[in-house]
């Protein structure tokens, strides 16, 4: 304890004892620091906030399908379309717009693009920030021994960076959106037109087969078909009883069995022209009614004509509005980005902290003079003291 006391007493004596020295180490290190950042060149710093646009079904298509498995398919998360957005900021194409645009070349002393752009990444600043937003940042700073013009014209050009940054992501992302709408305007216009050549087709088959088989209303038809081939075949058993009974008293050639038997030939014609029986028997005595062979056959096929025509007229409306939808997307030509922050221009530097950088200095210079007393007092011959003030 005693041991300790004392070397913080001797360490105390030879601080005081040096105090002019350390003092003056400090001042003046402390009026050099003010001096550089005086005079080194000011930072100053332009930003943006921005909202990705909202995730949705691609321009729209497919969003009846919302919730189906497949429908994440057609869309894209929040996330997805800022790492999008971010893809754009910091591609080459992007960086050598912002130097041509603003002249960056002259401004940096370079005589390659490729030197610009790395300079320019260097000093711009992309954040994907907690709550889905993008902050674009741009930094520029002034030469040394800058003016207050100097100064100004670094606020601008700070504040010009960011502004073309978010117009030419707009610009871009909206481009890139054009294009696949574009896509899918010519992919809904494609089955778009195939659909109305498979309805069309689809409904001159069931004309057709309407035509054919005179089934405006088969089955209205068929019932009137069976009445008239009832009362044929009624008719048939009553002459075919009347012509037994003549038979009973007449011979074959008299004219009244021969007119008998002229209208049942008749009938029978008149009934096998209505292809009442399935088996093309002329013994109508076996069924008084039975099914016409070809009517199970036409009405099926009649069905899946229908039902054929039914499938393309619902798959026409749907790709009409579809179609339609998907043209008013390209065309569409509203910004794609929210600018919740817009570049303002900075008042203030950015860079450097003066109070900051004479602080830190000072302490390190204080830091360094202590270290020096205490190793030349104890460390060289006494003749050899440190100089004082």
């Amino acid at each position: 304890m005693k041991n300790n006391t004392l070397i913080s007493y001797e360490y105390g004596r030879l601080f005081w004892k040096y105090k002019a020295l350390i003092i003056r180490n400090v001042l003046i290190t402390a009026c050099i620091t003010a001096v550089i950042s005086l005079i080194m060149p000011r930072t100053f710093k332009s930003f943006a906030v921005l909202m990705p646009p909202k995730a949705e079904s691609d321009h729209g298509i497919f969003q009846d399908f919302e919730g189906m498995a497949f429908g994440n398919l057609f869309s894209s998360g929040s996330d997805e379309i800022a790492n999008s957005l971010l893809a754009i900021l910091k591609s080459r194409t992007m960086m050598e717009s912002v130097v041509s645009k603003m002249d960056l070349i002259n401004l940096y002393e370079t005589e390659y693009m490729e030197e610009a752009v790395e300079i320019l990444r260097d000093n711009l600043k992309y954040e994907l920030l907690e709550e889905g937003t993008i902050s674009i940042s741009a930094f520029v700073s002034t030469p040394w021994f800058s003016n207050h013009q100097d100064a100004d014209m670094a606020r601008n050009l700070a504040t010009d960076i960011v502004i073309y940054i978010v117009d030419e992501l707009d610009r871009v992302n909206k481009s890139l959106q054009t294009e696949e709408a574009r896509y899918h305007r010519l992919f809904m216009e494609k089955r778009y037109n195939e659909t109305v050549q498979k309805l069309n087709k689809s409904e001159n088959q069931l004309r057709l087969f309407e035509l054919k088989h005179n089934t405006l209303n088969l089955v209205e038809q068929t019932k009137a078909a069976i009445k008239i081939a009832a009362d044929i075949k009624s008719q048939i058993l009553i002459d075919e009883v009347k012509l037994g009974v003549l038979l009973e008293t007449f011979k074959s050639d008299h004219p009244e069995v021969q007119k008998i038997n002229l209208e049942i030939i008749e009938l029978r014609a008149q009934l096998k022209n209505l292809d009442y029986s399935s088996t093309g028997s002329d013994h109508i005595e076996d069924n008084l009614f039975p099914l016409f062979s070809e009517v199970p056959n036409i009405k099926f096929e009649l069905m899946g004509l229908k039902r054929e025509v039914e499938i393309q007229n619902t798959l026409y409306a749907f790709l009409t509005q579809q179609y339609e939808e998907s043209k008013i997307q390209e065309a569409r030509d509203t910004p794609t980005i929210q600018t919740l922050d817009a570049a303002n221009k900075p008042e203030k530097r950015y860079q450097p902290k003066r109070v900051l950088m004479v602080i830190g200095y000072s302490i390190i210079m204080l830091f360094l003079s202590s270290i020096y007393v205490i190793y030349f007092t104890y460390h060289q011959q006494e003749s050899s003291e440190p100089f004082s003030g």
